[in-house]
């Protein structure tokens, strides 16, 4: 089959948006599917897969939901679409936020195939839909199927946009983290407390730094490492107190297999988001990786961390409730323990094979065909033999 894959983040820019494309393209090419990856430019850097990454126009950061986005700006956007639909001959496209301006909308507006749409945001209330539902609502009528990647982005995309959606989550790579060694610099005997996730005001690092004089005051050992860069890195660095400076390590952006060693040191992972989540990847890393988790509990992390199950939820915006939290966790070795067997076992079902299977019934069901039971896998790379063609479209 051939696929288009289009998305409004991607390499080089991090967030759970790119890695869900990254995995899912990668896992699509190793049963013999051939990808293409449709986005725009995000400055220096590129892709691991950049010679199957088609790029129109440039990014510009945005303000929304509590976050930055970035949006695909060029003026002959349109037209460069369809000269890659056009040259591409996709059997089907697959459209990360399909309402999201301008590439994903504009591809909607330009598809002549079937389309799938995933759904990932997850907020109380969306200006942008609200104000602007009459143009949405006309492409949104264009989705063969509907993906949302949580209850929490369904709820959120419903509210706007009544329909079926099927819930397909994020996924992780079991084996990569699972098996990461840890740092020997940080084994030094330290408690190890692990933050990852963009310096903005919706992923709450500020809360858990605010935390760190208590933490400190009842486990003198403990250190936290703050993975991440964005708009407030500099501000957070600049207003850590003197107390807990030597205790504190703030690393910038690192990915790849440094992330996956880090998260193999930690011996709590904590992530106070304060909303705005659909679901929360950096959850699943910490699964697999063995570290115990401490998230607020909004509402796209409770789909996937079951409070004093696979981790201890706390009160979001709460300082003091993550303080108690890790505190908790560090004197008792045993409970850590226990949530650390049990996430390791709830996390296989978010590894990438299973998930993309998921995704390719979506696909399968948009073409009005049946996912066929055995699928040869073959390794994808720039010499690779084409998959057998979809031969009967249900588009013309």
């Amino acid at each position: 089959m051939k696929i288009g894959i289009v998305t409004p983040a991607f390499h080089p820019y991090p967030g759970g948006v790119t890695e869900h494309v990254y995995h899912t393209y990668r896992e699509l090419c190793r049963l013999g599917h051939d990808v293409r990856i449709v986005t725009t430019n995000f400055g220096d850097g590129g892709s691991p897969c950049e010679d199957h990454v088609i790029r129109i126009g440039r990014a510009i950061s945005v303000p929304a939901n509590g976050s930055i986005c970035p949006v695909a700006v060029d003026l002959k956007m349109a037209r460069q679409l369809k000269g890659v639909f056009d040259a591409e001959r996709f059997d089907i496209l697959h459209l990360h936020e399909p309402l999201m301006p301008t590439l994903c909308l504009t591809a909607l507006g330009q598809a002549d195939v079937p389309v799938v749409g995933t759904f990932h945001a997850s907020n109380d209330r969306s200006l942008g839909y609200r104000v602007f539902r009459p143009l949405p609502d006309h492409y949104v009528r264009r989705l063969s199927r509907r993906i949302a990647v949580s209850s929490a982005a369904r709820q959120t995309a419903s509210r706007y946009f009544p329909g079926e959606y099927s819930i397909v989550p994020n996924g992780v790579d079991v084996e990569r983290f699972r098996s990461a060694v840890p740092l020997s610099e940080l084994e030094d005997g330290g408690f190890n407390i692990l933050f990852v996730g963009r310096m903005e005001p919706r992923k709450g690092a500020k809360f858990l730094l605010k935390a760190m004089p208590a933490i400190l005051d009842a486990v003198p050992n403990a250190r936290l490492v703050v993975v991440g860069g964005g708009p407030l890195a500099s501000y957070y660095g600049s207003h850590v107190s003197d107390l807990c400076r030597d205790h504190i390590v703030f690393t910038g952006f690192i990915s790849g297999d440094l992330l996956a060693r880090h998260y193999a040191t930690a011996d709590v992972f904590c992530s106070p988001a304060t909303g705005g989540e659909s679901f929360g990847i950096v959850l699943l890393e910490a699964m697999a990786a063995g570290a115990a988790i401490v998230a607020s509990s909004i509402s796209g992390y409770r789909d996937v961390v079951k409070d004093g199950q696979t981790g201890v939820l706390v009160a979001p915006g709460s300082p003091e409730s993550i303080a108690n939290a890790v505190i908790r966790l560090a004197r008792r070795p045993d409970l850590r323990d226990g949530l650390v067997a049990r996430a390791s076992e709830t996390v296989k079902r978010y590894a990438w094979p299973r998930v993309t299977q998921e995704i390719l019934s979506e696909y399968y069901a948009a073409l009005g065909m049946h996912h066929p039971d055995e699928t040869r896998e073959r390794v994808c790379n720039g010499e690779q033999t084409r998959a057998v063609r979809v031969q009967q479209k249900t588009h013309s």
